[in-house]
């Protein structure tokens, strides 16, 4: 029963930890709130008007319906979901891929 309990507190942390992470200067979930504030804000003028917000969202229904039938399933969502995740990954290793190059010629020219 205590390692149940101590399991069960162990990932009640984890997860709590999660939530809080990164939640100043754009990163977390303040700045994706941020992002897509500002792709709906189309005018700029720091205001999102019903009209700004529904051609936003729909363009989003549009993209998640790929076989165009007027509506989304649970599988075209999940489907999208993880073609995010993908670009996401690669992103991220393009973005290693450009630190570690960084890195290697600062260090070349650190020797020379």
């Amino acid at each position: 029963m205590k390692k149940i309990l101590t399991i069960f507190t162990s990932v009640a942390f984890l997860l709590s930890a999660s939530v809080f992470a990164h939640d100043h200067d754009g990163h977390g979930k303040n700045a994706m709130a941020g992002d897509h504030f500002k792709k709906m804000d189309t005018n700029s003028d720091n205001k999102v008007s019903k009209e700004e917000w529904q051609k936003f969202h729909e363009g989003f229904f549009t993209e998640l319906d790929k076989d165009a039938d007027g509506s989304v399933t649970l599988e075209e969502m999940k489907a999208a979901r993880m073609e995010k995740r993908e670009e996401k990954k690669e992103a991220m290793k393009e973005k290693v891929k450009e630190a570690k190059q960084k890195k290697d010629e600062k260090k070349k020219k650190t020797s020379e």
